[in-house]
């Protein structure tokens, strides 16, 4: 934008600081600036692992689900509760939305006939590329917040649960009034069981309180590469049960055979379609 209006006018070179730092910041928090020159060194291996999986990012599975441009993110800044023991910077790249992608949008709105009303849902997707998907002091906030919406609009929700459940490694949070175990998620949750629909879907491993809420869910979906378990390796070797690989805990094709997974898909691409 011109500064005046004559021939020797200068011509502003970009946005003012403020927007500026809003827009990297934004940029980080995307598969593009995670896989960027510095952004998350090791983000670029782990999308080309999971493709050799059948298995995409949690941004990528949501611009499958949803309608186009329709997704009102929550929370998209937060990053893990890890200050005291690594800089904001780092946080920013290797933790964008503290793992967790939540947000409001349209699903079926256009194509699919229905109404925006109709076609309104709650979107949660666990972010296996960020501390393994596990559910932080921040994330859990989120998770709550839109649980919350979702009993106050009646909206469905849409929960893609991978991930390795409950994470140690928060330290800012006073461990006496702010236990990580004292979280309404579960609670939240349970809330919601008949009041409004509820889908999980299952990819890679989903252990441990991921799992607990994949479980609450009316239609459960898993990939045929998932494997779903209330204890992960860590939690099974703790009980003292000896060392355990993640791919040998409930593998999807058992889990279904147990009832636990209705539908089972061949990949994530094949998972959107059953939603």
């Amino acid at each position: 934008m011109a500064s005046g209006g004559g021939a020797g006018s200068e011509v502003d070179a970009g946005p003012r600081p403020d927007l500026a730092r809003v827009l990297e910041r934004r940029f980080w928090t995307t598969d593009q600036g995670r896989a960027s020159p510095g952004g998350d060194p090791k983000f670029a291996a782990r999308v080309a692992g999971r493709a050799e999986r059948g298995q995409r990012t949690a941004r990528q599975n949501i611009e499958a689900l949803v309608d186009a441009g329709s997704l009102f993110e929550y929370g998209r800044y937060a990053v893990a509760a890890q200050r005291g023991r690594r800089k904001l910077e780092e946080l920013e790249r290797r933790t964008p939305g503290d793992g967790l992608v939540t947000g409001v949008a349209s699903v079926n709105g256009g194509a699919g006939g229905f109404s925006a009303a109709l076609s309104k849902a709650a979107v949660v997707a666990y972010d296996a590329t960020v501390l393994a998907g596990t559910q932080g002091y921040f994330n859990h906030a989120k998770l709550d917040r839109m649980l919350a919406l979702a009993e106050q609009q009646r909206l469905p929700l849409l929960l893609l649960a991978e991930g390795g459940g409950g994470r140690p490694g928060d330290v800012d949070i006073d461990p006496i009034y702010n236990s990580q175990l004292a979280v309404s998620t579960f609670r939240q949750m349970g809330r919601l069981s008949g009041r409004v629909p509820l889908v999980g879907v299952a990819s890679g491993f989903c252990f441990a309180g991921n799992a607990a809420l994949l479980g609450m869910c009316d239609v459960v979906i898993a990939t045929e590469g998932a494997n779903i378990g209330m204890a992960g390796p860590a939690m099974v070797a703790g009980g003292g049960l000896g060392q355990v690989a993640a791919s040998a805990i409930g593998p999807s094709a058992e889990q279904a055979r147990n009832g636990v997974v209705d539908l089972l898909a061949a990949d994530d691409a094949e998972a959107r379609l059953l939603c």
